[in-house]
């Protein structure tokens, strides 16, 4: 009985594959030319096969640690929990190792973070949602060899970005709520400190007065994401008269459908609500949630930041923004 080999090498997975090992080399470090239908089969074969890749070996030649950093400031949220799926899957697929720390919502452990990659000197970063000042993030980022951000505020050039068009969402939400009877709106965001939590609060804002709707900060409450029922009571302590809202995301808008049962307020004929997100939880909810869902699936969000990102550390960006569209999705909250 002939002897098992100790290691499957690449030129076994390309005699299996029937391809040169420069083509399995190719596909291991995600370089030069082939077919994505070639990538598929050689990396089945490598499946098939129980190839392992020698990562020192493979480090040593291309001058790559191959990890990511990835910052998240809650892996707890279902947002951010699709997101980083996508994301995961295209790092490993081209044989990185995604290296995810949680901030918690605290600046001081973004720093401690960033601080961590850059002694690690990973290949690159992903950064969903900084805590951080822009031009502290730019700093960081700047220090990197290549890094792709998620709603971040950043200088211009020094990293990757992708973000949403916020206005033109909450035009969408402010406009659904106003045809359906709404005549005063409340805005329950997260900490405007934040890219994202600042352009919601501003756009929400701005979508009002372009439709002749008068906006006070007694119209606005921010808050935890865990704390949407709190803080709709207080917006209707403040505004007993709110019949339409508008939640930063949908764990916000199911706090405040639970205080609207609590207040007898009927949802929607005294109040219609819509969320962000589109979370898996958001049509189980009753009345079901009207919210605003990427047209990108959460998962092809995180996919493309890691493409993005995979480009920049070969030199081979061909693009420095991606904006995304939300559509609205009708349901019992606002019809």
């Amino acid at each position: 009985m002939p002897k098992q080999k100790d290691r499957i090498t690449i030129a076994d997975v390309a005699e299996k594959a029937n391809v040169s090992a420069m083509t399995v080399s190719r596909v291991l470090n995600n370089k030069g030319s082939f077919s994505e239908e070639t990538r598929q089969h050689v990396l089945h074969v490598m499946r098939e096969l129980g190839y392992r890749p020698n990562r020192v070996a493979r480090s040593l030649a291309t001058a790559k640690t191959l990890k990511i950093g990835v910052v998240v400031p809650s892996i707890s949220s279902a947002y951010f929990g699709e997101v980083l799926e996508g994301t995961e899957r295209v790092l490993w697929e081209c044989g990185y190792h995604m290296l995810l720390c949680n901030t918690a919502v605290d600046s001081r452990r973004e720093h401690a973070v960033m601080d961590l990659f850059e002694e690690d000197r990973v290949d690159g970063v992903v950064v969903l949602s900084s805590h951080l000042p822009g031009d502290e993030l730019s700093s960081y980022l700047k220090k990197q060899r290549a890094a792709v951000v998620i709603n971040c505020d950043v200088e211009p050039g020094i990293a990757g970005h992708i973000y949403t068009d916020e206005l033109k969402s909450m035009r969408m939400a402010v406009k659904h709520l106003q045809q359906a009877g709404c005549k005063c709106l409340g805005y329950i965001g997260l900490a405007i400190e934040t890219y994202a939590g600042r352009e919601r609060h501003d756009m929400f804002i701005r979508a009002c007065e372009e439709v002749g709707l008068s906006v006070s900060s007694d119209n606005i409450v921010i808050c935890d994401r865990r704390m949407g029922g709190l803080a709709a009571r207080r917006l209707f302590k403040r505004v007993p008269e709110t019949d339409g809202l508008i939640c930063f995301n949908d764990e916000i808008a199911a706090g405040a459908l639970r205080v609207c049962f609590e207040l007898q307020r009927r949802v929607p004929e005294d109040v219609a609500i819509v969320g962000f997100d589109d979370i898996f939880l958001a049509e189980l909810l009753v009345p079901a949630l009207t919210t605003l869902r990427l047209k990108t699936t959460k998962q092809e969000v995180g996919a493309i930041a890691a493409r993005m990102l995979l480009e920049r550390i070969e030199g081979r960006s061909t693009r420095d923004e991606v904006v995304l569209e939300h559509e609205l999705v009708v349901r019992e909250s606002a019809p």
